[in-house]
């Protein structure tokens, strides 16, 4: 024993022996952890009088298991009481001492209250994070609302009024070549109001908010698959009144996914579902194209995967990818019915 402990006072980490429930030996850097003048104010102290309670039980399990396995250790985490300093977060791997009876521990403690501390700055950065890009995507979306808004009602009613005084222009004494071009201004003033309710119902569809994320979906999919020359499949079920944003979340997933299909999966087919399950609302989106390899997918597809992937974890939902090469793509996002307390509504 006391060449083991000659050993272990030359090492630079904090280690104990502990013998039943009490302090044996303590090298000189668990003396310094322990803010101690000597070894004589840690030795012979009762182990459990050094830990907050919280970690007694664990403490109990990981010595008895390490009694029983010699050789296999045990670690766990706790707070270190330090006589006459402040509380210090350690990890503490324990292993039994067959060679010096059967009750004999060896416990290595490394101070983490850095660590930990770093630790839960970096979460609260990411929860900061996250907070400020959903505050942008709400934010991106109002605009959008409004700005679509403005479209429809100043812009496209706007153009419809001129193109009823520009129909009103045309009769029986124009010069033929007069008449043939207020058809041609006509044709193209519906070519414009077309594109402005397009570009309008692509910033935010107005059936969203009236007729909910069904009927808005449906008609998505009609729509990509009459431009795109696609056969789309859908099936919807009656997932209720939705709040303003789940549904936009899940609109914009299938915009999003319906694009990625379009410009990367060389696809013929493409299933769209939506339906509720155990609580939460799923919605899918499959092709049976070439499928997706990490190490080659472009990079305008990463991040549209990363922005649903943001709005899946601001609204506590999981997305999930699964491709093979060859046999197609499917995106799942599942999300709760209730958006999580702390979540702002656009």
């Amino acid at each position: 024993m006391r060449q083991f402990v000659a050993v272990i006072d030359l090492l630079p980490t904090a280690i104990w022996v502990a013998e039943g429930d009490h302090i044996r030996h303590a090298n000189a850097a668990a003396v310094r952890l322990m803010n101690a003048a000597s070894e004589d104010e840690v030795a012979g102290r009762p182990v459990y009088a050094m830990l907050h309670t919280e970690a007694h039980d664990e403490l109990r399990r990981q010595t008895a298991a390490a009694l029983a396995k010699p050789g296999e250790p045990g670690m766990l985490h706790a707070t270190l009481r330090r006589p006459g300093g402040t509380p210090c977060e350690v990890e503490i791997a324990l292993t039994a001492l067959p060679d010096h009876g059967r009750t004999t521990v060896q416990m290595v403690i490394h101070d983490v209250t850095q660590r930990q501390r770093e630790l839960l700055e970096l979460q609260e950065s990411r929860q900061a994070l996250r907070r400020l890009s959903a505050n942008i995507v709400e934010g991106r979306e109002a605009e959008r609302r409004r700005i679509a808004r403005e479209l429809h009602d100043e812009l496209g009613q706007g153009l419809s009024a001129l193109k009823l005084e520009l129909s009103a222009c045309v009769d029986d004494t124009l010069p033929a070549r007069h008449r043939e071009r207020v058809h041609s201004m006509l044709k193209r003033m519906d070519e414009i109001v077309a594109a402005v309710r397009r570009i309008a119902v692509d910033l935010r569809p107005q059936m969203l908010d009236d007729l909910g994320l069904g009927a808005a979906v449906e008609w998505l999919v009609q729509d990509f698959a009459r431009r795109a020359g696609l056969r789309c499949e859908t099936h919807i079920d009656d997932v209720g009144v939705l709040g303003d944003s789940v549904a936009t979340a899940l609109y914009r997933m299938v915009q999003e996914a319906l694009t990625n299909v379009l410009r990367h999966a060389q696809a013929t087919d493409v299933a769209v579902e939506l339906c509720l399950r155990d609580g939460r609302v799923r919605l899918s989106v499959r092709d049976n194209g070439v499928g997706l390899q990490d190490e080659r997918m472009p990079r305008d597809s990463q991040f549209g995967l990363l922005g649903m992937q943001e709005r899946a974890d601001m609204l506590g939902g999981q997305l999930q990818l699964t491709s093979t090469q060859g046999g197609g793509t499917c995106v799942c996002m599942e999300l709760p019915l209730q958006v999580p307390q702390g979540t702002r509504r656009p």
